[in-house]
């Protein structure tokens, strides 16, 4: 018999149905108990049965420690020890799926081992050594077979690319949010031109900043350059320094190969002996520090222009999820943009991508996109079919761009949206519109959840537990459920809160709801959009 089983606070903010339901769910879990906790049911303790990797690639779950999934890959062929490494949130950041990017580095495709930036540096250290331990190896024998993709289909070649994208014009970026909102949140309006650039609703769109000129400026200052010097950019191409420190480099945060690079570089023995230890402990903190801030602390150490440059990590596109549907404006797309604004080292820094789009450019500016396809994110077939999407602040993007095809198609459907920010007041996204859908009927329902407007911190997921019923009732009518938003926490308790609701609601046991949820996945109904 298991004792002293957590339970849900009183000051957690849930009503006293909600605790009731989740503390049993989580007790459920933990006893490993065969029946749901429905008042007056007994409960016998059984195991819960295992359930199926998807694609039997275990490791596949960003849940799990980056050590633990390699274990699970032990033994497998080099790709899937590579794909385990990754942080298994198929973003496309990089590029690719985790397991694309894996089997192109293993192919010997793609050489850029730090493209995961969820991963950062732990994937690539980890990529790094099981390279290192494989080409160690003697070459397999392929009796003249190439080697399978496992069923999956190398993705159709883009006209442009993260290495290859086309340059558009910014067309607009008005604030959604108010003047006087603790967030900024953008509504950027693209122009593609005569591009011929195609994307579907749930489709991302990948852009290739720009650094901050001051940034860019001050890096120059700390280098003694003027910004003309010619440089072999990472292409191996000659450019002005200051081209490529704008427009092909990291410049918000270091990486352990520079810091090994400036101990080696070190003329004062204190700076020297810093970065030493910086570098045997992985980077410590030094990683956090724009290069600016790093090359003003360790003023001894500077390289040549061109080994400098060779230790930098290129530019990484960042992926947005497109908030339209080209059937409303084929030559137009349109992003919903979070600027970050965060105080680091003393000083105010912006996130690259955001403050780029939402603030620094002007209209008719040059923003260089490609599209992400993303083709496990698409509205059902069948437009009869419900559809739930869970979407709070810049989360409602792809939805928006379901109801935007929704109205060009002239459907009205059962379709919910779970909607949740801080302020109603402030920042209420797209209020104007989604109640113009709501009388259309283009949005059947619509549930909101404004966190900061009560005492207790209201969210979508409490949201959710308050419409268990009905949330279920249309997960029995075969509902797609989607959710956009922050992988780690919000993603991760919409998930819990989804398997609470099939297990008090259906009478299931915790082990039957999970079953259940990752039924759904299999069966395509179950879609995720998370960063």
């Amino acid at each position: 018999m298991i004792t002293n089983v957590p339970v849900i606070p009183e000051s957690a903010p849930f009503n006293p149905q909600q605790r009731a339901w989740l503390n049993g769910f989580f007790a459920a879990i933990l006893s490993g108990q065969s029946q749901s906790p429905i008042a007056g049911g007994s409960m016998p303790a059984t195991s819960p049965p295992a359930i199926a990797a998807e694609e039997d690639f275990p490791w596949h779950d960003s849940t799990l420690p980056i050590a633990e999934r390699l274990t699970l890959a032990e033994g497998k062929p080099i790709e899937r020890q590579l794909m385990a490494a990754m942080a298994q949130l198929d973003c496309g950041a990089c590029g690719y799926l985790c397991q694309t990017y894996s089997e192109a580095i293993a192919r010997g495709e793609e050489k850029d081992l730090t493209r995961c930036s969820p991963g950062g540096n732990d994937t690539a250290k980890a990529l790094k050594q099981l390279l290192s331990i494989n080409n160690s190896k003697p070459a397999p024998a392929t009796n003249g077979h190439a080697k399978g993709t496992n069923g999956h289909a190398a993705p159709a070649p883009q006209k442009y690319s993260r290495t290859s994208p086309f340059a558009a014009k910014l067309i607009s970026n008005e604030r959604l949010t108010q003047i006087d909102a603790p967030k900024d949140t953008r509504h950027v309006v693209i122009d593609l031109l005569d591009s011929g650039i195609a994307y579907q609703a749930g489709d991302s769109l990948g852009i290739l900043p720009v650094n901050c000129p001051e940034l860019v400026k001050e890096v120059l200052q700390q280098l003694g350059a003027s910004g003309d010097e010619p440089v072999k950019n990472i292409s191996g191409e000659t450019r002005r320094i200051a081209d490529v420190l704008a427009n092909e480099v990291t410049l918000a945060r270091s990486r352990p190969d520079l810091l090994e690079l400036l101990a080696k570089h070190a003329q004062v023995p204190g700076e020297r002996e810093t970065l030493a230890a910086a570098v045997a402990e992985g980077g410590s903190e030094l990683l956090g520090y724009d290069l600016a801030e790093l090359l003003a602390k360790f003023p001894s150490a500077r390289p040549s222009l061109d080994d400098f440059l060779a230790a930098l990590t290129r530019l990484q596109p960042r992926l947005y999820s497109i908030s339209s549907s080209q059937l409303a404006n084929p030559k137009q797309v349109t992003l919903t943009v979070g600027v970050v604004k965060y105080e680091s080292q003393g000083r105010w820094k912006h996130g690259v991508a955001s403050h780029f789009l939402g603030v620094r450019s002007l209209p008719g500016d040059d923003v260089r996109v490609f599209v992400q396809p993303s083709p496990k994110f698409r509205l059902p077939s069948d437009p009869t079919t419900p559809v739930i999407m869970v979407g709070p602040g810049t989360g409602i993007a792809p939805f928006r761009a379901f109801l935007q095809e929704r109205q060009a198609l002239g459907l009205k459907g059962p379709a919910w949206l779970f909607f949740g920010n801080q302020h109603f007041d402030y920042d209420f996204l797209y209020r104007d519109e989604l109640s113009l859908w709501l009388d259309q009927g283009v949005l059947s329902r619509l549930d909101l959840a404004f966190s900061r407007d009560q005492a207790e911190k209201l969210y979508v997921q409490h949201k959710m537990l308050d419409n268990a019923a009905d949330l279920w009732q249309w997960l029995q009518q075969g509902a797609h459920f989607f959710v956009c938003g922050d992988a780690k926490k919000m993603a991760a308790d919409v998930d819990q809160v989804l398997q609470a609701i099939v297990m008090t609601q259906g009478g299931k046991t915790a082990a039957e709801a999970k079953q259940y949820v990752a039924q759904m996945a299999k069966d395509k109904r179950y879609h995720k959009d998370v960063y």
